[in-house]
């Protein structure tokens, strides 16, 4: 159920038809008696829809604890399941997807038939992200555990033995340089990056479906998977973005290594130098490769 509904739910439970003029005096009498008894319920529930009120604000605000506050009091009051929802919501907003589930289990037991398939789609996901959160912490805790054993003195070890460093050979002439070489890497890291965030950015939109159903032909979302999406748009630029920068790189390995040969190949010609001595002149005819 929607926010607003649940507002009208909550206003329409909290009105309470006045006695009718032509009411017999027994009847008033009898009405007189259970007015206070009317009265208290009526302030009960105005408070619910105000205590609701205040955490649908708190929420939209990105306050979620106190919305929490606010909902789980607004239900103690209402007792209306739809609220269940919403403490769901909150909960899963601050990545305590534990009682994100447990909330939203709560609720599918009171929510329509046409909300439970949606509703158990979202529980499966969120099991499926207290499960990667655990082992997150989990991994967390053994690095941690692992720093600390490395950290603890250990027995001296002799100081390395040097060895005297080699003599560096002459540099060649390559063609392929160490400019081509760098940028060979880059096309690489660009290629492997716009890979990963093209696989992720399908991982997103895979996320977002889970969140939308077909009716009609037509596929409609709820508001959830909108965070999905913009993901799925910032990754498919990233990857767009990667996979340019690694064609960039590729087209300048191959017109450094096109330049370095042309220029290879005209100083492999054969060259005329003149020369003199007392006992003549002329010119010498060398080759060079």
């Amino acid at each position: 159920m929607s926010m607003q509904l649940l507002v009208s739910a909550l206003v329409s439970v909290a009105m309470v038809a006045p006695a009718s003029p032509a009411t017999k005096p027994a009847a008033e009498t009898s009405s007189s008696a259970t007015a206070p008894a009317a009265t208290a319920e009526d302030a009960k529930l105005k408070r619910a829809e105000e205590l609701f009120l205040n955490g649908r604000q708190l929420f939209k605000e990105g306050s979620y604890e106190a919305a929490i506050l606010a909902f789980q009091e607004s239900y103690e009051l209402s007792k209306l399941p739809e609220i269940l929802y919403n403490i769901g919501n909150s909960y899963e907003k601050l990545g305590d997807f534990a009682n994100a589930r447990k909330y939203l289990d709560q609720y599918r037991a009171f929510a329509p038939e046409k909300e439970r398939e949606l509703l158990g789609r979202r529980i499966q996901n969120l099991d499926q992200r207290l499960r990667e959160q655990e082992d997150k912490a989990r991994a967390e805790r053994e690095r941690q555990e692992q720093e600390a054993k490395q950290a603890e003195p250990g027995p001296v070890a002799p100081p390395p033995v040097t060895q005297p460093e080699p003599t560096p050979e002459p540099k060649k002439d390559r063609v392929f340089g160490p400019a081509a070489a760098a940028l060979t890497g880059v096309a690489v890291v660009g290629l492997g990056l716009g890979i990963g965030f093209g696989v992720s950015a399908q991982g997103q939109r895979n996320k977002a479906l889970e969140h939308c159903s077909d009716v009609g032909g037509q596929t409609f979302c709820d508001v959830d998977a909108q965070p999905f999406l913009d993901a799925q748009k910032s990754r498919a630029l990233g990857a767009d973005i990667s996979f340019a920068i690694a064609g960039a790189a590729a087209i300048a390995v191959i017109a450094i290594v096109a330049v370095k040969a042309s220029r290879k190949k005209r100083e492999q010609t054969a060259r005329l130098t003149p020369w003199g001595s007392p006992r003549g002149a002329g010119l010498a005819l060398g080759f060079r490769f």
